[in-house]
């Protein structure tokens, strides 16, 4: 059985939080908005947060260029990610790299928001609050549009690896009273 220390010292130790946060596994992201340009994120922190309205949360570096931008940033732009597409993950999980440049497809969209290309599922989304927690932006967004353009499976991350799930059981969905299959 797992023990879990009572002991304040043991509780705030970064190292120790990034490898328990490390056996989550969680599905990739890049979340992009414009300020002065296009700007982008690698992200695992998506969350759906509400149905009726769709909205979702991410969260954000606060000293990152991203983070600045989405301090004010009204609209953006979220792309789930699919297996085939780990170079790109990694390339925007980089603070100094030339995201944007020649080695990545995309375009401008609605709102004059940075699109990629060829993604899983994309989401527009318009920000309804943000909230300030420790180094990171919580950003909570309504969905305003999206779309399903490809029938890969999904990119996670698990472990500080990138990886595809190994096994989808087909027919095992929760089954809750009132939610379509």
């Amino acid at each position: 059985m797992t023990s879990v220390s009572e002991d304040p010292e043991d509780l705030v130790q970064a190292e120790r939080f990034k490898q328990i946060m490390r056996q989550h596994a969680s599905g990739v992201t890049v979340i992009t908005t414009q300020a002065d340009g296009p700007v982008g994120f690698c992200a695992t922190s998506l969350a759906s947060l509400s149905l009726y309205p769709p909205m979702v949360s991410f969260a954000v570096a606060a000293a990152s260029r991203s983070g600045r931008a989405w301090m004010s940033a009204t609209h953006g732009m979220v792309h789930l990610l699919h297996v085939g597409q780990t170079s790109l993950a990694r390339r925007f999980a980089l603070a100094d790299s030339d995201k944007f440049g020649n080695r990545t497809s995309w375009h401008w969209g609605p709102l004059h928001l940075p699109v990629l290309d060829d993604v899983l599922a994309i989401m527009l989304v318009q920000v309804a609050t943000r909230v300030r927690v420790g180094d990171h932006l919580l950003v909570i967004a309504e969905i305003l549009t999206g779309e399903v353009s490809g029938e890969e499976a999904p990119l996670v991350y698990h472990d500080g690896n990138f990886a595809s799930p190994t096994l989808i059981l087909p027919d095992n969905r929760l089954g809750l009273v009132g939610v379509p299959k």
